[in-house]
């Protein structure tokens, strides 16, 4: 016998997502309270089978501009085995039922779900998984699928890049790619440092996100929302806050060790001697401009389970050719496994695997840690009103439309 239940005890949800293998940090019950700070709202909503706990849901409620409507969202689908046809079935129902009773004209998932195998350089695996047949269920269901676009068009990212943590550090450091291996050394010779940040850091991360956001081009959360995301997250486990700085005392010191053991050598190359001395006198400038060193980037990384997610990175443009992104990444790394979890997620890569596309450098920097190449299965709408939902399927694009024509304009 199943039984749906609203209003579901925040611990027993909280235990049950943190333990479920479909659990995620996007469901979490304080995600839910992160994003009721803005124009949401959120609620917790599960079902038991047997009186055990078999599915769950955190759906974010958002009011549409007419009144005693609104959408629901739950990011990264339910919670619940996506193979048992009958559970998925049945909470559909219960959901869409909720979702009418409380005024909703839809429900949005986008399912953690693996769609077709891939390998590592984004070729589909001859006779690998291929979850067509759940795509295909989910659509009788009356389940609309958004499609299977290649870049960042969904609310979530659908391809992903994943690394099994399951095994020793100096196994799994060796198995990265040389080149990301050389470049994690060199951050650490040119003197490179990750701590784990505070509060009072997220002034200089927000900083840094604005110049990573004006170098690539996407917009940027404000700094209240990260203060809320760290008072929120932070205390509950499900946060760190890292930054890498450029300790340029440090890096000076180095270089003036390797001066003096080269000029100790009986045989001394002229060339090599002098790029070290300039190397020296470049860095000497950089202390005279930076004495107490410089916040280089910055990283968010979100934990719940046995999962860690790669949320946010920031970078600035002063000296990223010391590559803090490779080490700030190896330092969530190894803290993802000392924390016991067992897989770590960079998020979001593109489909779309051309060379010549914007995304791809995304791509080369995250498959040089030798993980895994996900697609997603997409984005799901659950009409609830079939006359509102296609008042929302039209209405939306122009809105989006209008918006993206005002930013040309304002640029």
């Amino acid at each position: 016998m199943m039984e749906f239940m609203e209003n579901l005890d925040p611990v027993r949800f909280a235990r049950f997502n943190e333990t479920h293998p479909m659990g995620e940090a996007l469901q979490s019950e304080e995600w839910g309270r992160l994003k009721s700070k803005g124009e949401w709202s959120h609620e917790l909503v599960g079902m038991t089978r047997q009186g055990e706990m078999a599915a769950a849901a955190m759906l974010l409620r958002r009011k549409l501009p007419v009144p005693g409507k609104s959408i629901l969202y739950s990011p990264r689908g339910f919670v619940l085995d996506y193979s048992d046809h009958g559970l998925v079935r049945n909470f559909t129902q219960a959901v869409r039922k909720y979702a009418q009773k409380t005024g909703a004209i839809l429900v949005k998932i986008d399912p953690a779900v693996p769609y077709r195998q891939h390998d590592i350089d984004g070729n589909l695996v001859e006779g690998g998984l291929d979850n067509t047949p759940l795509v295909e269920f989910l659509k009788s269901l009356g389940y609309i699928h958004k499609g299977t676009k290649l870049d960042f068009d969904g609310v979530q990212p659908r391809f992903v890049f994943q690394l099994d943590i399951r095994k020793g550090k100096e196994e799994l450091l060796a198995s990265f790619h040389h080149k990301t291996r050389y470049n994690i050394k060199l951050a650490e010779k040119k003197g490179i440092e990750i701590h784990e940040g505070n509060r009072e850091d997220l002034v200089e991360f927000e900083r840094i996100m604005r110049v990573t956001g004006e170098r690539d081009s996407f917009l940027t959360r404000p700094l209240w929302y990260f203060q809320d995301m760290y008072d929120i997250l932070v205390p509950a486990g499900k946060m760190k806050l890292y930054m890498a700085r450029y300790n340029i005392r440090k890096a000076l010191k180095t270089l003036e060790e390797e001066l003096e053991a080269m000029r100790r050598k009986t045989k001394v190359d002229p060339q090599a001697l002098e790029k070290l001395e300039a190397q020296k006198a470049e860095v000497e400038a950089q202390l005279a401009q930076h004495p107490d060193g410089v916040v280089v980037s910055g990283t968010i990384l979100l934990v719940n389970g046995k999962t860690a997610w790669y949320l946010y990175g920031a970078s600035d443009n002063l000296y990223r050719n010391l590559m803090p992104n490779y080490l700030i990444q190896w330092k969530m790394i190894q803290d993802a496994m000392d924390l016991g979890c067992t897989l770590y997620d960079f998020r979001g890569i593109s489909g779309d695997l051309d060379p010549n596309n914007h995304l791809y450098g995304l791509y080369r920097f995250k498959r040089g840690f030798n993980g895994e190449f996900v697609e997603y299965i997409g984005e799901f709408d659950l009409p609830v009103s079939k006359t509102w939902y296609r008042i929302w399927e039209i209405g939306v694009p122009m809105v989006q439309a209008g918006v993206r024509k005002l930013k040309r304009l304002g640029r």
